[in-house]
């Protein structure tokens, strides 16, 4: 398992003390509420304050205090160690574990997710495989089992079948 996950992303500054915009990758923004510490470039900074608006968040970091600083982070990417993160319910994972699972349908092979899409009904897994991509909604009657200690999702070959969509396209 991941020690430090891919939460979010910075999108821009906001205002002129060093606020930063930040986009979570979640379908609750609300779990990062009470983060104290953010990765950014391999260096922990501490979260002086953070508030959720919609899908959005906007993050006070210390030493982070103008503009210019806050510009210099824009589109970078924000992790978090796994020991600071809340626990999520059972069936539920973070999209930083589910991205690079292998995917087998029951026995065989299929590839190695590579992306999650969120839409409103169901995330859409993205898996690649040498000869396609292909993609597939994360329904609880089609994932038999996430192990992420071996790196590996099985689905249901009988309902993967009826809803795979394949992108012969490489």
């Amino acid at each position: 398992m991941k020690a430090e996950l891919q939460i979010g992303r910075i999108l821009k500054p906001r205002g002129l003390n060093g606020e930063l915009k930040v986009q979570f990758y979640s379908s609750d923004s609300k779990r990062y509420a009470g983060l104290k510490y953010v990765i950014i470039d391999g260096r922990n900074c501490q979260v002086d304050h953070l508030s959720l608006s919609g899908e959005f968040a906007f993050i006070k970091l210390s030493g982070i205090d103008t503009v210019e600083k806050a510009e210099a982070l824009r589109n970078r990417e924000i992790s978090a160690k796994r020991e600071d993160l809340p626990s999520l319910e059972d069936g539920s994972f973070y999209i930083d574990d589910i991205i690079g699972l292998d995917v087998f349908s029951g026995e065989n092979p299929v590839g190695c997710i590579y992306d999650v899409l969120q839409y409103g009904a169901a995330d859409i897994y993205c898996v690649k495989s040498q000869e396609k991509t292909l993609s597939f909604p994360a329904l609880k009657k089609l994932i038999k089992e996430v192990n992420l200690e071996e790196n590996r999702m099985v689905l249901d070959e009988t309902i993967f079948g009826q809803v795979v969509c394949i992108d012969d396209e490489n």
